[in-house]
């Protein structure tokens, strides 16, 4: 099926213009500086910026369901401060803060608490002893080094989603999710008074909204690349956002009020089993794009069922521990990978190569030029490190202290070496690492070598098309030849194009002036497509093609836009000279029966009477 018209993107346009595009801003904005507030404080309690703000009250407890503010102490650290204050195994406590017993502490900070000692109240202070990262358990270094790597790429893949992706709803789904679904367990340390954890903890509350918007990235890349969603869809949407709102709201008061409520085991497990709900509904969407999408679009929705699976996965594994009150800091390191990992990094991840495939830099492409200019600078430091060894070692002391003169003359030769050693190894490295890149391109040269040696203008537009077709991974590819002052379509398997242009259009000027091939995703046109290839004839546009995406979904390279509008230029060149020649050959048949009948004419003037 594949995109139809945009209707569902442009649709969708609304939530990019007026107020609502500065809601969408300052929202955003409030889930990043949280976010970033929370992340900040996992790193500094790690020692990460050489501060260390982690600590030990020296005690573990678990709520007790329906008695609000009590817990029950499950562990006590031996020799530490909570054991000194006479807290055992079994005994109630209550924090004089609620809001305590939900946040990792600041050393030096003094809790107290009200412990009951067979039915005897009795106030205590415990003073909290700083505890460095190195000293916590393996699985508890795994876990929060984990869950701080996951809050990292979050923070960054956020942004560059909404900023590079502006105007698409899939990419500001995604961004504002994927900063959202960190806020679910993140609170900082920095509050010290109740008023201020209230105020952050539901700020907190009100912001992993957002990641409720997980869910409609699966819809929202539908509507913009297969099909409309229905209203009824979007006001669903909206009801289970309200929904996860409301659990939100009334998990952070159970946090703030150290309270447990007999649903869902403790009430624990609601947050979880909202957000599971939330991964089911995108799962479905997902699986309906994937059934109904073809070619780009259909890989695009099958790398985004493996973060819906992780998705899903995370959504469950959550709720059930929260059901069962199971304590993943006792887990061993392998455990807490299967149930961590998927989750906080391959989820992002996934979903944001599925949603900004085609707007990112390659990486195969970045690796290469990594691997290209490391190679390059290493043989050109390498060359100039030995002319100084060996001008120090094995020329006379004399010339030694005119080295300067030997250096200038060194830099001299590696200045003018530069491009055939850069050369040298580009061709090199990519023989050995990307032979493939080679070979496709190195087919569509021979092809080009070949488009002059052609003698019918629509065999070599069929064939051009069909090569192009195959250097793009089975692209979509639409040529256009003029005729009589129009465009027309004259090859390509691309049918969803026009089959002519007849009105100008800016990117038709900028092609004119600018001879080079046009990124159709930078320019403001109603051209389809991503890369449009002039071919130019004495400065006039001739023909042109247009093409999609890959085959896999990615952009091409800058080094391919380059062969391929050097290839559309010379194939051009062909096709304007097979015109030419079949003009020629045309005015030389006029002319020929031109002569034919002016001698038949003359031959029967002749034979007239006077």
């Amino acid at each position: 099926m594949g995109r139809s018209d945009g209707t569902g993107a442009a649709s969708a346009g609304w939530v990019f213009t007026g107020w609502r595009s500065v809601a969408v801003v300052l929202f955003a904005g409030f889930v990043l500086v949280i976010s970033a507030s929370s992340g900040l404080d996992r790193l500094f309690r790690t020692g990460a910026f050489g501060m260390f703000a982690g600590a030990d009250r020296g005690f573990a407890a678990e709520r007790l369901v329906g008695q609000t503010g009590w817990e029950r102490v499950t562990a006590v650290t031996p020799q530490g401060s909570a054991q000194r204050a006479g807290l055992t195994v079994g005994m109630r406590v209550r924090f004089d803060h609620p809001y305590e017993s939900s946040v990792r502490p600041v050393a030096g900070r003094a809790i107290g608490l009200t412990a009951d000692r067979d039915g005897r109240m009795q106030h205590v202070t415990i003073a909290v002893s700083p505890t460095h990262f190195a000293a916590l358990p393996p699985s508890d270094q795994f876990q929060q080094s984990t869950f701080i790597l996951s809050m990292m790429v979050s923070l960054i893949l956020g942004p560059i989603a909404i900023v590079r992706g502006w105007g698409s709803v899939s990419a500001l789904a995604f961004g504002i999710g994927i900063m959202g679904i960190g806020l679910q367990t993140a609170f900082p340390a920095w509050p010290t008074t109740p008023w201020s954890a209230a105020a952050i903890r539901y700020a907190c509350a009100f912001a992993s909204v957002g990641s409720t918007a997980m869910c409609v990235v699966p819809a929202a890349l539908y509507a913009e690349r297969i099909a409309q969603v229905s209203r009824g869809w979007i006001t669903a949407f909206g009801l289970l956002a309200a929904v996860r709102l409301v659990v939100n709201l009334f998990g952070a008061w159970c946090a703030l009020n150290d309270a447990s409520v007999a649903v869902l085991g403790d009430g624990r497990a609601l947050i979880p089993a909202a957000f599971l709900v939330c991964a089911v509904v995108g799962m479905v969407w997902n699986l309906r794009g994937w059934r109904e999408a073809d070619g780009a679009d259909r890989s695009r929705f099958a790398v985004m069922a493996i973060a819906m699976t992780c998705m899903v996965w995370a959504g469950f594994t959550q709720a059930v521990l929260a059901f069962i009150g199971h304590d993943m800091s006792r887990d061993p390191p392998a455990v807490i990978i299967a149930l961590v990992l998927p989750g906080n990094l391959l989820l992002p991840l996934a979903l944001a190569y599925a949603v900004l495939r085609h707007r990112v830099v390659d990486l195969g492409f970045a690796l290469n030029r990594t691997v290209v200019y490391g190679t390059f600078s290493v043989i050109l430091l390498g060359s100039f490190g030995l002319i100084e060894w060996s001008v120090e070692h094995l020329l006379p002391e004399e010339w030694v202290k005119a080295s300067a003169w030997i250096d200038a003359g060194a830099a001299v030769l590696v200045y003018l070496a530069f491009h055939r050693v850069h050369d040298w190894v580009e061709h090199r490295v990519e023989h050995l690492f990307f032979r493939q890149w080679q070979a496709n391109e190195d087919a569509l040269r021979r092809f080009v070598a070949s488009a002059a040696h052609f003698e019918d203008a629509r065999a070599l537009a069929r064939g051009f098309a069909d090569e192009l077709v195959r250097f793009g991974g089975e692209a979509r590819v639409a040529v256009y030849r003029r005729n009589e002052g129009a465009l027309d379509r004259v090859a390509g398997n691309w049918d969803a194009t026009p089959r002519h242009f007849r009105d100008d259009d800016p990117a038709f000027a900028l092609m004119r002036a600018e001879r080079d091939p046009l990124d159709l995703g930078e320019t403001s046109t109603s051209l389809p497509g991503v890369l449009a290839l002039p071919m130019l004839d004495h400065g006039a546009l001739a023909g042109l093609v247009l093409l999609d995406l890959k085959g896999n979904g990615a952009l091409y390279r800058p080094d391919e836009v380059a062969l391929l509008g050097w290839a559309a230029h010379e194939v051009g060149l062909a096709l304007a000279a097979l015109h030419a020649g079949l003009i020629e050959t045309e005015n030389r048949l006029l002319k020929a029966q031109l002569g034919r009948l002016s001698n038949i004419i003359g031959e029967r003037l002749d034979r007239a009477p006077a």
